[in-house]
């Protein structure tokens, strides 16, 4: 969702302050979330929250060579919804973490994050149909 305030301290006010990381050749301490970013972020316990914006429907990334942590739109969306012009996404690399460990995805749910491989620098677009 697009939100007014994107801080994660705002957004989930019950995670532990300075836990939350992003990845970019390796991880990076931040503090707010920015849309189609993945995200590492720690909690005491198990939980929910509800968040409030408006919803994105498309959403280009700019993604790196070598692994990439993103995250979807306001929709689950299956990985051949997945616009990838010049191919740049391995076949099989994306991946899910739960709590046995990593898998790979087949849906990319609102909320969740994802490691995905590039062979070169560009462009992918997230869009539900």
């Amino acid at each position: 969702l697009e939100v007014d305030n994107a801080s994660y301290t705002y957004l989930f006010p019950e995670s532990i302050e300075g836990t939350l990381y992003s990845f970019d050749d390796g991880y990076n301490l931040e503090t707010s979330l920015i849309q189609g970013e993945g995200y590492w972020l720690r909690f005491n316990e198990a939980g929910s929250t509800t968040i409030s914006g408006t919803p994105i429907n498309e959403l280009t990334l700019s993604l790196s060579e070598g692994w990439n942590l993103i995250s979807g739109i306001s929709t689950s969306i299956t990985l051949s919804d997945i616009q990838d012009p010049d191919g740049i996404i391995i076949s099989g690399t994306i991946y899910e973490f739960a709590s046995g460990g990593y898998s790979n995805a087949e849906i990319l749910e609102p909320g969740s994050g994802y490691w995905v491989r590039i062979n070169n620098p560009g462009n992918i677009i997230l869009t539900s149909n």
